[in-house]
C-alpha cells in the first residue's frame, strides 16, 4: 500500500490514496481510504474525508476519532475549521475527558462545537457522568476545560444511582453550574428534589458531590418540603432545608426558619 503524506501548514495528514474533483466552482481534495492527521496536539482518524482548502476546513466521516491531550472523542461525523480551529459534531458522539485537576468524565451528546484555543466545549441534548453513581443531563451544556467548570441551562436534571441501576433520588432545575474542582453544583430556577421520601421545592439550591455519589443538598431562598413516612405526610416551608448523605444514603434531614421554629428528621 502506497501511503500519500502531506504537510499543509501546521499539520501533517496521512492517506492511503486521494482523489481532486470540481464542486462549485472549488477544487476538492478527496480521500476515500482514510486519513490520518497530526496537529500540534491532536491526532484525527477517520474512513473517509474531504478537504476544502480554499476555506480550510475539513469533513470526516465514518468512526471519527480525535485524540487530544487526555481526551478521546468518537462519532461518525465531524467537520473541522482549520482558520479557527473550532470543531462541530453534528451527530451523536461519545468523549471521554480528564485533566489533572479531575478524573475521568463521560460525556454524550446529540450535536456538538468544540473551540480548541479556548477549550470550550458546546453541546445539546448532553449526558454527564460526574461520579460513577452520579449524572447530569442537559439540553444545552458548556463545559470549560480551563477553568473545569460546567454550566447546562434551559432543563437539567441530576440523578443518583445506587445498585441496579436504580435511581435514589434526582435534582431538576432550570440552570445548573458546576464547579469540578470542588466538587460542588448550584442549581436555579425551578428546583425540584425528588426521592423516596418526599419532594422539595425552591428556586436556588446547592449540592456537593463526593468520591462516588452524592454527599450533601440545600435548599437556600423559599423553600416547599413534602414529606410522607408510614402513611403520614408533613407539609413545611422554610428558609433552609439540608440533606445529609453517606455512603449514598439519605440520614440526616433538618430545615430552619419554619413557621413553628427548626424541625429534624432522622431515616431510620
Amino acid at each position: 500500500m502506497i501511503v500519500l503524506i502531506f504537510f499543509l501548514l501546521n499539520f501533517q495528514l496521512k492517506a492511503p490514496t486521494t482523489e481532486f474533483v470540481e464542486r462549485g466552482g472549488k477544487r476538492i481534495t478527496l480521500f476515500p481510504l482514510g486519513i490520518e492527521i497530526y496537529e500540534e496536539e491532536i491526532k484525527i482518524f477517520a474512513n473517509y474525508a474531504e478537504f476544502d482548502p480554499a476555506t480550510r476546513i475539513l469533513f470526516l466521516r465514518d468512526s471519527v476519532k480525535i485524540l487530544r491531550d487526555k481526551d478521546t472523542l468518537y462519532t461518525n461525523l465531524a467537520i473541522y475549521d482549520l482558520k479557527t480551529r473550532k470543531w462541530e459534531m453534528p451527530q451523536n458522539f461519545f468523549l471521554v475527558s480528564s485533566s489533572k485537576n479531575r478524573k475521568k468524565l463521560i460525556i454524550l451528546g446529540e450535536n456538538s462545537q468544540y473551540d480548541l484555543e479556548k477549550e470550550i466545549l458546546l453541546l445539546e441534548e448532553g449526558e454527564i457522568k460526574l461520579k460513577e453513581k452520579v449524572r447530569l443531563l442537559g439540553k444545552k451544556i458548556e463545559i470549560d476545560n480551563k477553568n473545569n467548570f460546567l454550566y447546562s441551562y434551559l432543563a437539567t436534571k441530576i440523578m443518583n444511582y445506587g445498585e441496579q441501576e436504580k435511581i435514589i433520588n434526582s435534582l431538576n432545575c432550570d440552570t445548573l453550574f458546576y464547579d469540578f474542582k470542588k466538587d460542588t453544583g448550584w442549581a436555579k430556577g425551578n428546583v425540584n428534589y425528588v426521592d423516596s421520601f418526599g419532594e422539595v421545592k425552591g428556586e436556588h439550591a446547592s449540592f456537593v458531590l463526593e468520591e462516588e455519589a452524592v454527599k450533601e443538598v440545600t435548599f437556600i431562598g423559599k423553600v416547599f418540603l413534602s414529606f410522607c413516612k408510614e402513611n403520614n405526610k408533613i407539609e413545611l416551608e422554610c428558609k433552609k432545608i439540608k440533606f445529609d448523605f453517606t455512603n449514598n444514603d439519605l440520614k440526616v434531614a433538618y430545615g430552619e426558619e419554619i413557621v413553628l421554629g427548626k424541625t429534624y428528621f432522622k431515616k431510620q
